[in-house]
């Protein structure tokens, strides 16, 4: 599958086992290339119904690593 066709697919559930590592690889700054991709998919997480349920703490970290990424 392509990278167009992936980012054309509708929002799959992650789980927050998954976002945290996300989030993790983020802060850690260990990725170059799948940053872009990562932070995509965060901004999808945000947008969607499974984001309230995500722990506080972790919806936080998120908003900040996107408001991050706008600046």
């Amino acid at each position: 599958m392509s990278e167009r066709e992936r980012r054309a697919r509708p929002y799959q559930s992650i789980s927050a086992e998954a976002v945290e590592t996300l989030v993790w690889l983020l802060d850690a700054g260990s990725v170059d290339r799948r940053r872009y991709t990562m932070v995509n998919r965060l901004r999808a997480l945000r947008e969607s119904e499974q984001f309230e349920s995500l722990p506080n703490d972790l919806r936080q970290r998120i908003r900040n690593i996107l408001t991050d990424e706008d600046h």
